[in-house]
């Protein structure tokens, strides 16, 4: 069953999604969880650690299992990892169980965000060391044309390179409480 309250941000790593989540989840009185947040919570290690030590595969397949814990509720954001829509399964249960949002920025901006970050496992060279400016944003054009596919089929998409956080929370607010009336019939929806 979908749960149209059931919100998942998704977008790339860098476009507010672990920043806009508790505000938007606050505006909307949904609670609020970091997907990434509650698997080093699960694991005791930080999401660049999994990676090091047990590689992409592992984490996706946790990223999978920690999202199947989450998909049966309502009136919750789920911040996504930048990459959790590449895995075919959880494109599918996103899909099919709640309304993904796409926060989306541009290149140049995620890498004005993104190139003092070192906590970032996709943004390194292959030996684990750090890329420079103009490495990692052409590392961030290759991943969004990977990605922007699955982005683009958001429900709702919302430009955060532009404007302060505070109206991009606003419009969120707008757009999903437009689309939870529209879809429930619920014209109390908040």
């Amino acid at each position: 069953m979908k749960h149209h309250s059931l919100i998942f941000l998704t977008g790339f790593s860098g476009s507010g999604k672990s920043t806009i989540g508790p505000l938007l989840a606050n505006s909307l009185g949904y609670d609020f969880i970091d997907l990434d947040q509650a698997i080093e919570a699960i694991t005791g290690k930080s999401v660049s650690r999994i990676f090091a030590e047990e590689g992409e595969s592992y984490f996706r397949k946790l990223e999978l299992d920690t999202l199947k814990t989450v998909t049966n509720r309502e009136e919750l954001i789920v911040s996504l990892g930048g990459g959790a829509l590449e895995s075919n399964e959880c494109y599918t249960l996103i899909k099919e169980k709640g309304t993904l949002v796409y926060l989306k920025s541009g290149s140049g901006t995620l890498t004005k965000r993104l190139c003092h970050k070192t906590d970032r496992p996709l943004l390194k060279s292959e030996q684990g060391g750090k890329l420079s400016n103009g490495e990692i944003e052409q590392k961030i054009r290759e991943l969004l044309a990977r990605r922007e596919p699955r982005y683009n089929s958001a429900t709702i998409t919302v430009q955060t390179d532009t404007g302060r956080i505070g109206s991009t929370v606003e419009e969120l607010t707008r757009k999903i409480n437009r689309y939870v009336r529209k879809t429930t019939g619920n014209s109390r929806a908040k």
